[in-house]
């Protein structure tokens, strides 16, 4: 990792303001991260259209920003999001595959809506065995790769394209009649499909990322450094 330039990017806006210093504080503590983090306040510092235009569209922008500081491993970490020990490992993956992504445990199918199915030339059926990403609040890319850039690359033609928009529920079939489709997760809808277009693997659940609810905590293995938690 020492010959990358790293940076840990992320985004939240006043609403998020106690996840922001939370996942502030906690990198700042962690030991053995030789890399800078950037924590924006709203979609403008990265010059995004607002979340309300084209929702998510804040986190391509964000990574290019910081690619053109001159990073070139970045992670993007949700404010939900909180270091609990040395995340290093998470570079070093992303050294060893060019990117790092860990599995959802839902399909592609349930929450994406028709517009980006016929997009991408899938069926619901064909979308339904493919499994997705597990929040893209917990995305690393390695820009060093051939891969990272590939799945870059496409990830923002469809964000340019209008692929991101969508609404979360599908309670009025607005987004698809299909009941199967439960509704949109924008980014996560098209960067997962991407990831399996490609053939880049997932991590198994929780093998760095877990979520938790309140009360103790205990990671379910020693590769756990991040938590994601509520920030209500």
């Amino acid at each position: 990792m020492s010959t990358n330039k790293v940076a840990v990017i992320s985004l939240g806006t006043k609403n998020y303001e106690k996840g922001r210093l939370r996942l502030t504080q906690t990198l700042s503590v962690v030991d053995n991260y030789a890399g800078d983090f950037f924590i924006l306040e709203n979609e403008s510092e990265c010059d995004s259209p607002s979340h309300r235009r084209n929702p998510y569209a804040f986190k391509i922008y964000a990574f290019e920003k910081v690619r053109e500081m001159g990073y070139n491993q970045i992670l993007w970490l949700d404010c939900s999001v909180y270091a609990i020990k040395s995340i290093t490992p998470i570079f070093d993956k992303m050294s060893e595959d060019g990117y790092i992504c860990q599995e959802a445990g839902h399909f592609v199918g349930t929450w994406t809506n028709d517009r980006t199915l016929i997009y991408f030339g899938l069926s619901r059926d064909d979308a339904m065995d493919m499994m997705m990403y597990g929040n893209a609040g917990f995305l690393g890319l390695d820009f060093n790769t051939e891969i990272a850039n590939e799945f870059f690359n496409r990830w923002k033609q469809s964000m340019l394209d209008g692929m991101f928009i969508g609404d979360w529920n599908n309670n009025r079939h607005q987004e698809s009649p299909d009941s199967r489709c439960m509704g949109h997760r924008h980014d996560m809808s098209c960067g997962s499909i991407i990831r399996h277009q490609l053939g880049m693997k997932l991590q198994s659940g929780n093998d760095y990322l877990q979520y938790v609810l309140d009360g103790p905590k205990v990671p379910n293995n020693d590769t756990v450094c991040l938590y994601a938690q509520g920030i209500g």
